[in-house]
């Protein structure tokens, strides 16, 4: 139970009271730098801009960038992503319970009546799916040499345009998009992920020479009339990934 403790002060010393802020903040899903900032009631300045520096360089956190879906090319925007799967499982699960679990307490506990299961385990397939893209890119018969950009994908909200986020994003130089959401459901995934699809579909400001193609990657199954709409080019089991 003490491991925690003592990464971080092996790695950061003195300093790790403030990567150990940041991690918790990012332990919720990916923000940038002035999100986490503000939501540490800190000044927007260098300090925290190294300590991110620092966990990426761990291996504790990603800096995905986003980029033009015109050009192709990489923008100045990024968020912070926790990439340490374990590292937000404590987080969330094992450092609030800690004297419970020391008890034993939870011995026999179901980790799936925790509070917020759904979500966190959302965001840890999200990870493994983007540590995984190489075996996405050969489902998708996709050739490295094809691919402009991928990754987690972001476009801030603007007076014309309406702010928006997608899972795993990949371009092509054949100017196909593929829309990759991840989902992890307790139950199989039924028709209103096709909603909220197309509902980012429509607040993405798509170039009129590309064309959407999306993708449903799943954990527990998903209902037979997602299979027969043909909505989705490609729907697959995380497993696959694996395999």
């Amino acid at each position: 139970m003490r491991e925690f403790d003592e990464i971080f002060s092996d790695l950061f010393s003195r300093k790790n009271a403030s990567h150990k802020e940041i991690v918790a903040c990012l332990a919720n899903g990916p923000k940038d730098l002035g999100q986490i900032c503000k939501e540490l009631k800190k000044e927007l300045g260098g300090g925290y801009s190294r300590h991110l520096d620092d966990l990426v360089k761990a291996g504790f956190a990603e800096r995905d960038f986003t980029w033009g879906l015109d050009s192709g090319k990489e923008s100045k925007l990024s968020k912070y992503r926790l990439s340490d799967n374990y590292l937000r499982f404590f987080l969330k699960y094992i450092a609030p319970n800690r004297s419970k679990i020391e008890k034993g307490a939870f011995a026999r506990a179901a980790l799936s009546r925790f509070p917020g299961w759904e979500s966190l385990m959302g965001l840890q397939f999200e990870n493994l799916v983007a540590h995984n893209r190489k075996a996405l890119w050969n489902l998708l018969n996709l050739s490295p040499e094809e691919i402009v950009m991928d990754g987690p994908f972001f476009q801030n909200p603007k007076a014309r345009q309406a702010g928006c986020q997608i899972d795993y994003f990949i371009q092509t130089r054949f100017h196909n998009l593929y829309h990759c959401e991840v989902k992890f459901s307790r139950n199989p995934i039924g028709q209103k992920i096709i909603n909220e699809m197309e509902e980012k579909r429509k607040r993405l400001k798509i170039p009129k020479f590309c064309s959407i193609r999306p993708v449903l990657i799943h954990v527990n199954g998903v209902v037979e009339s997602i299979l027969d709409e043909g909505y989705f080019d490609k729907v697959i089991d995380f497993g696959q990934l694996l395999e």
